[in-house]
């Protein structure tokens, strides 16, 4: 608890990424009920993270980054097997680049 706030948001990314995987995993295994439990705990943290944004002092950045976030958001909650790993990875792959910037620049770093 003890947390700055650039350490929660990194700490969320790097949660959001590890359910990512088990996600994949679980769609690679066909394990259907791991996929849907890792997709609402993958969809609670977009949204925590969307709810942090603050539009009054980041502007356009915020913006930005909730477009992002509802995409991959949208990407994780499709429908189909088919398809269902790459959208997960490009919906991964997404947030992994956003991690990264806020890694860099992040005060605790």
């Amino acid at each position: 608890m003890a947390a700055d706030p650039y350490e929660l948001v990194a700490m969320l990314f790097e949660e959001l990424r590890e359910t990512l995987d088990l996600m994949i995993d679980s769609a690679r295994r066909g394990d259907d009920a791991r996929i849907f439990r890792y997709r609402a705990k993958a969809l609670a943290i977009l949204g925590g993270l969307d709810e942090s944004l603050n539009f009054e002092v980041a502007g356009d950045l915020a913006q930005t980054l909730h477009v992002i976030y509802s995409e991959a958001a949208k990407r994780i909650q499709m429908d189909g097997a088919d398809s269902r790993i790459e959208r997960v990875e490009s919906a991964r792959e997404m947030i992994h680049e956003i991690e990264k910037a806020w890694t860099a620049i992040a005060p605790f770093r």
